[in-house]
């Protein structure tokens, strides 16, 4: 399935000579075998989405359109700012031109796109901006190959001394091998056991290690890990550090995966969004519009991916169902399209609509049809609230759970994949605001300052902070009289 565009891919390579270093690392739900015991999924180890996956087995959206939308909870936290914030990280979705078009080394993207703002970072301040767009990253099918560069597959210990076999989860976009390069960083791993507080063994890792950086350059994915603190090596872990970092745009290697991802070369096995049928949802589902071109006279029906005919009076009227699991090309482009959303019902303000025209395969055949998708709420809806503790300190945000579907064990049982991302999803912000935290019996003298969301770039402008009205220079007073006490 993905056999042609790597092909082309490898000869072209050739031709060019060797690129730099490089490498992407695809999302999909955690296998059998990924166990906290080996790092994944790890208990209290904060937010992952899901786990790194072989490539053929990788997991994407088959819509080209995705809606999002802000519901109150955000706005009345985040105000203007954060909704333009919000904005503007999918707006460095949207200014990307299809996949297929970008050039073959991908020299139009840089190899560091981030910086660090030091106002930002000496008040703990996390740019929304560069999260926003890391989520974005995660709903599209990649996850952070500064986390997953070298992985465990499998620990034995009948003895004393135990055994480890090593993975490399991250895959160079030029020639589709595995890489242990990630934007030109070298890794390297050392194995570690990591322990609870009270020494007892936490989890196993192999660490990422980087060789010849002292200052790996990272990828835009790398935010999206949750705990690289406890994987990674010191450097690596400092480099993907939040706190005071902001983004400009993808890498290099960001845009790899999503080439890899969506190039229309790579056909996949894989079904339609849930929810959809065919036609066109423009004509109020009369087979006109958009479907008249592609399928007159057919109406819509349901989605079982059957032909039948439906009376209607004494005419009967063929009727042409949905083609759900089929081959399917990338989509080549992902478009998000913002919808006005209801602040108090967190819905769609009225109804909306997704419809698009595809060709799939099945069972032999080319089939061209229309689907579309009527949505009650945003696909990914923005929202804020209180989202509790991670042990002790209150959770900075959290992304609704992608679902997956996995499409290739419709085929074999055993398969991993390839499959679907739904696209409904969200992000919640965390609207706890200004916090201290204290170690022991101690008082406010002595708390340390949490982290708080903000939005900064590399310009001299001060930080925003939120919630909006807040300002920075209580902040500054707040930090220099606990510093000084």
């Amino acid at each position: 399935m993905r056999t042609t565009y790597f092909i082309v891919q490898i000869v072209a390579l050739l031709l060019l000579g060797t690129a730099p270093g490089q490498a992407f690392t695809l999302l999909g739900p955690f296998s059998g075998w990924q166990t906290p015991e080996l790092g994944y999924e790890i208990a209290d180890g904060g937010a992952e989405y899901g786990g790194p996956r072989l490539r053929g087995d990788e997991y994407r959206l088959s819509t080209p359109v995705v809606t999002y939308g802000i519901d109150g909870s955000f706005l009345e936290f985040f105000g203007v700012e954060g909704a333009q914030a919000v904005d503007a990280a999918f707006d460095a979705f949207n200014s990307l031109t299809t996949v297929s078009a970008f050039s073959q080394n991908l020299d139009e993207f840089p190899l560091k796109s981030d910086g660090i703002n030091p106002s930002a970072r000496a008040m703990g301040i996390v740019d929304l901006k560069t999260q926003m767009m890391s989520q974005i990253l995660a709903t599209l099918g990649l996850t952070s190959p500064e986390r997953w560069c070298w992985s465990l597959r499998a620990r034995y210990a009948p003895t004393p001394t135990p055994s480890y076999s090593v993975v490399n989860f991250n895959y160079d976009p030029v020639s589709g091998r595995p890489s242990r390069y990630v934007n030109g960083t070298l890794y390297s791993y050392v194995i570690r056991e990591i322990f609870n507080g009270d020494g007892t063994v936490w989890f196993y890792d192999a660490r990422e290690v980087p060789v010849d950086s002292a200052n790996p350059m990272v990828t835009l994915a790398s935010t999206i890990s949750g705990n690289p603190f406890t994987t990674s090596d010191d450097r690596v872990s400092r480099a993907m550090s939040q706190v005071g970092r902001y983004f400009t745009g993808l890498t290099r290697d960001d845009a790899g995966g999503l080439r890899y991802l969506y190039h229309p070369a790579n056909r996949n096995y894989e079904g339609a969004p849930a929810g959809s049928f065919r036609g066109s949802a423009i004509s109020g589902g009369g087979g006109g519009g958009a479907s008249a071109s592609l399928e007159s006279p057919w109406t819509i029906a349901g989605s079982t991916g059957q032909v039948g005919t439906t009376a209607v009076g004494t005419t009967t009227t063929t009727t042409l169902q949905l083609v759900n699991l089929a081959v399917r090309a990338g989509v080549d482009r992902v478009r998000f399209d913002k919808v006005n959303t209801d602040p108090v019902l967190r819905q769609s303000a009225r109804q909306s609509f997704v419809t698009y025209p595809e060709v799939v395969s099945s069972n032999g055949v080319v089939i061209r049809q229309v689907v579309s998708r009527i949505l009650t709420r945003p696909d990914i809806l923005i929202s804020a609230r209180d989202l509790g503790v991670g042990t002790f300190l209150p959770i900075f945000g959290s992304l609704e759970q992608p679902t997956f579907f996995n499409a290739g064990a419709t085929l074999d049982p055993n398969a991993e994949g390839p499959g679907n991302i739904e696209p409904q999803s969200g992000f919640t912000f965390s609207k706890v605001g200004v916090y201290s935290w204290n170690i022991g019996n101690t008082d406010e003298q002595d708390g340390r300052p949490g982290s708080l969301w903000g939005s900064f770039d590399g310009s001299t402008n001060a930080p925003v902070i939120y919630p909006i009205g807040s300002k920075l220079a209580d902040l500054e007073a707040a930090a220099l009289y606990l510093k000084g006490n």
